[in-house]
């Protein structure tokens, strides 16, 4: 196969890329974007809207999609892949099926039973993981990953094999928090999600859990609105500070968890976007522990390389 389109397909937003396959890798020539899983009525027409000029121009052609198109409110749902799983794996479980005369392939997620002994799933952040661990020997090394996000997943990998992951729901926690909380109506002006972070204020809250091993965050939280009255923390820096303190939480607590079960998590590797990446790794140089950062949006189409390499095989 010389052409193919590759995309994650989200709740909320679609991107679409036209690739050339070369030497199992796919190069993107064209990126097309459209609404997300959640938003569409008809997910065959909203493929054939987005992708149809490809199809016209250069003929039908192999389609891989990840994310929530595999998921209940998508196009078809996508059975999880249980963990331990590599890339060959999922290459085998691949949901497949023909729409606009493509053979078109959705990428499953991944389901476990993670450290605390729960049930967890993850859909979308799986290419991201083994685009990540393309990179990487396939050897016996243990790694802790971490893909921050509103469900924030942190993954225990050997080699290029995902052993187990536990999600952190500390993202949408902090959005209704601030949405719909006290904290939220704590500040002078409603809270802007785009508004940019105030890294000191940031820096001040993530010390307040990383310094105090003691501090429960549900005992934190409430510093927001005491500090507001007592005239220590100015509203506008406020949402900042709250993200200090939670994803400081966040992160103390994961490496807390794992190395109460024997891993020495010495590093951490943080794949995602820029911003999110970089807040997390001001936690992790806080406590003492280095890391290796990757960019999510790249990660995620060497993710869909390595399993496309692998799909002719996993089909015969």
């Amino acid at each position: 196969m010389n052409m193919l389109i590759a995309g994650d397909w989200g709740s909320s937003n679609m991107r679409l890329h036209l690739c050339r396959v070369e030497e199992g890798r796919l190069i993107p020539v064209e990126t097309v974007r459209g609404k997300g899983a959640k938003d569409v009525a008809d997910h065959e027409a909203a493929f054939r809207a987005a992708a149809g000029d490809w199809i016209d121009r250069h003929g039908p052609m192999p389609v891989l999609l990840s994310g929530m198109i595999g998921s209940t409110i998508g196009w078809r749902e996508a059975a999880y892949l249980p963990c331990p799983a590599g890339p060959e794996a999922m290459a085998g479980a691949l949901l497949r099926f023909e729409a606009a005369g493509c053979p078109v392939a959705i990428v499953p997620g991944l389901s476990c039973r993670n450290i605390f002994g729960q049930s967890d799933v993850m859909r979308g952040e799986e290419v991201q993981l083994f685009g990540w661990l393309a990179g990487v020997a396939d050897d016996d090394a243990d790694r802790l990953i971490c893909l921050p996000g509103t469900h924030a997943k942190w993954v225990r990998t050997r080699g290029r094999t995902v052993l187990d992951f536990v999600t952190s729901m500390q993202g949408e926690m902090r959005e209704l928090l601030l949405a719909h909380g006290l904290l939220g109506r704590s500040l002078a002006k409603p809270y802007d999600p785009a508004a940019p972070t105030d890294i000191a204020a940031f820096d001040v809250g993530a010390g307040l859990v990383v310094d105090d091993p003691t501090l429960a965050i549900e005992h934190g939280l409430f510093a927001l609105r005491s500090r507001i009255l007592m005239g220590e923390l100015t509203s506008e820096a406020a949402p900042s500070f709250l993200s200090g303190l939670m994803i400081g939480a966040e992160v103390r607590d994961a490496v807390a968890a794992h190395r109460a079960r024997g891993m020495a998590v010495e590093t951490i590797v943080l794949v995602g976007a820029e911003l999110l990446v970089d807040l997390y790794g001001r936690v992790c140089d806080r406590l003492g522990i280095a890391t290796e950062k990757a960019a999510g949006d790249g990660t995620a189409l060497a993710g869909l390389s390595a399993i496309a390499a692998r799909m002719e095989a996993a089909a015969a």
